[in-house]
């Protein structure tokens, strides 16, 4: 198997994708997926619910105050993972991050927050087919794309997110318990519009809880109000069902203008449990929806 390692940074710029005999068809995959918004992951930074004090029966709740902040992002790296003479090629598309959980655990009033650093990969894999009817990109054309992952690069990893679905109006639309599944992009992609009524639900796997909550699970996209807001297992506010695994958080949906993947995020209690310790601890699905 022919595999080709190719850094954005390294491209040409092409203006106005003329077609050019001296590009290969690794140059113009390279450039097809290097500019598309389906390579992209998820930006889980972002203003989000303010913390609330715990409640009756929590060993850990949530922070006063707390976000990421991004520090570093080299140039992502896209991997070809077979020859595209075929005609058919599978692509992975590497983003590497350098960010800081900024955590104030104090609840006295006064923003005097530690730092956690965060060490990221994210990932998503895409399926690109040439086509004669495709006439920019050398006829090369994305078809198919998995949800983007977000894993720890470093440090001991035990949250996983093991199911993403996402209703609208109570019909399924959308739904993953595989981020390795692949989705055709112009039918199986979620299809979400300014005013609908949405459900989101997510289950939780933790190799090895230590509080009760064990993890926090956090939506991320075109919400109401700002962009990240905590998913609940209380059998309000959309939940069917208290205490059955299930965290879910149901919203109209807002400012599809700039927001272009609704994502799902877990963070590990322990994290949440104290603003020095070096152990942050999270990871994430997201897709990228039509409007």
């Amino acid at each position: 198997m022919k595999k080709v390692l190719m850094a954005v940074a390294g491209l040409a710029i092409f203006a106005g994708c003329v077609e050019s005999p001296e590009l290969t068809d690794e140059d113009w995959i390279n450039q097809l997926v290097s500019g598309s918004y389906l390579s992209e992951t998820s930006n889980l930074d972002g203003t989000g619910d303010i913390g609330e004090k715990g409640k009756s029966g929590e060993e850990v709740s949530h922070p006063e105050w707390w976000y990421r902040q991004l520090l570093n992002e080299p140039s992502r790296e896209i991997l070809l993972e077979n020859s595209p003479e075929a005609g058919v090629c599978t692509v992975t598309v590497i983003h590497r991050l350098s960010a800081e959980l900024v955590i104030d655990t104090n609840w006295n009033g006064v923003f005097e927050p530690g730092y956690k650093t965060i060490s990221d990969t994210r990932y998503v894999r895409l399926i690109v087919e040439k086509s004669d009817q495709e006439t920019s990109h050398g006829g090369w054309q994305i078809t198919y794309a998995t949800p983007a992952e977000h894993m720890l690069a470093s440090g001991d990893q035990e949250v996983y997110i093991s199911s993403m679905t996402l209703y609208k109006d109570d019909e399924l639309i959308w739904e993953c318990t595989d981020p390795d599944r692949f989705y055709r992009v112009d039918s199986e992609l979620p299809q979400l519009a300014e005013g609908d009524l949405v459900r989101m639900e997510a289950t939780i796997n933790h190799l090895n809880p230590q509080y009760d909550p064990p993890f926090f699970v956090i939506a991320h996209g075109p919400l109401s109000g700002h962009s990240r807001h905590f998913m609940n297992d209380d059998g309000l506010y959309g939940d069917e069902s208290a205490g059955d695994g299930i965290f879910s958080y149901q919203w109209y949906v807002e400012y599809t203008g700039y927001h272009h993947r609704i994502a799902v995020d877990v963070i590990d209690a322990d994290t949440f449990a104290d603003q020095t310790e070096q152990d942050y601890d999270s990871g994430a699905w997201g897709i990228h929806f039509l409007k």
